[in-house]
């Protein structure tokens, strides 16, 4: 990508127009389109500027890595904008850039293994709960609660980033280089949202569905079936109940980083309560709106570990100075708060 590429990328991520940004610099809209199109190089002293402008470090106009990304596609409560696309992409181009650097830096790409695809062709939603047994076991995870679904997913080759996003976007899944599958999700979300939208986007990735399945059914049963198996649901819920208190939900809520309404469907899904049960349980959540917030504590936001460790190793084994180091880290970044020396 070309330094002009880069400048109209983060004006972009920036949210602004060429005349915007020419107004911040004290320069004609036309300077930045002659700067995008690489009709004029800019100097060091505009480069300067620019960096400042886009709240980008210096090291990003040098980047080396060149990606193609398929198109997204988005998990959203609601439409997004083309603005907000556009940005939201922009965003993601820029994380994987630096993520891509920073292994080559460290010599360090964790290879693809997902599950043969074989495996997870199905014919009915109920063949779904098979495939999610066998993608955990594949991955040795048995039937135990997942404690960073992030981490598991980076682990066999699926990278995921956490990006600042409007709250009608919960993730998005695309393939860079025409191969190598990533997950986006949004930073700002509870630990139990970003893992159901996480599992969900495996779910697309991974099903092989006969035609008449729906795609969205099919992945949220998946979703639901990864992070608490049916064997599992049954063992803590019981394989018959009239109802369900929203206090044991609660517990299994945090023990299993899954939420309070996804456990109802789940429960439902499973026959464990009637249709109608839940009905009244889906009642009894909007009456008090936790439908929109579930009570109580909330689960914290997950953090991908494997970047940050990544970053930490390149800095500490002096393969990248600590400017570097801010620069890959980026604004995005969930770094733990770690001092650095």
């Amino acid at each position: 990508m070309s330094i002009g590429e880069r400048i109209k990328s983060a004006r972009i991520n920036a949210g602004l127009s060429q005349e915007a940004l020419g107004q911040k610099l004290g320069v004609t809209k036309m300077a930045i389109s002659k700067y995008e199109n690489g009709t004029v190089t800019p100097n060091s002293g505009v480069l300067i500027a620019l960096s400042k402008a886009l709240e980008v470090k210096m090291d990003y106009f040098f980047r080396g890595s060149a990606i193609r990304l398929s198109k997204p596609a988005y998990r959203c409560r609601k439409a997004l904008s083309p603005k907000d696309e556009t940005k939201i992409h922009g965003k993601t181009a820029d994380w994987l850039e630096r993520y891509l650097d920073l292994e080559q830096i460290t010599g360090s790409e964790k290879p693809l293994d997902l599950p043969d695809p074989e495996f997870c062709r199905v014919s009915s939603l109920d063949q779904i709960e098979e495939v999610a047994v066998f993608v955990r076991k594949a991955w040795q995870l048995n039937l135990n609660p997942i404690e960073n679904l992030m981490d598991v997913l980076e682990q066999h080759g699926i990278k995921v980033g956490v990006i600042a996003a409007p709250v009608k976007f919960d993730a998005l899944t695309m393939r860079y280089n025409d191969e190598h599958p990533l997950i986006i999700v949004n930073k700002t979300f509870p630990g139990d949202r970003q893992r159901l939208s996480l599992a969900h986007e495996l779910g697309h990735l991974l099903l092989k569905l006969d035609e008449g399945i729906d795609e969205e059914a099919a992945a949220f049963r998946f979703a639901g079936a990864f992070l608490i198996p049916k064997e599992t649901a049954i063992m803590e819920l019981g394989p018959k109940r009239r109802m369900l208190d929203l206090r044991e939900l609660y517990v299994l809520k945090h023990k299993y980083g899954i939420s309070m309404g996804a456990l109802i469907y789940r429960a439902a899904n499973l026959n464990i309560i009637s249709e109608a049960a839940a009905n009244r349980h889906w009642i009894e959540m909007r009456s008090h709106d936790y439908h929109k917030q579930e009570p109580w504590k909330q689960i914290e936001p997950e953090v991908p570990t494997h970047f940050e460790l990544l970053l930490l190793r390149a800095l500490t084994e002096h393969k990248i100075s600590q400017s570097r180091f801010d620069e890959l880290r980026g604004d995005d970044s969930p770094i733990l708060a770690v001092p650095c020396q």
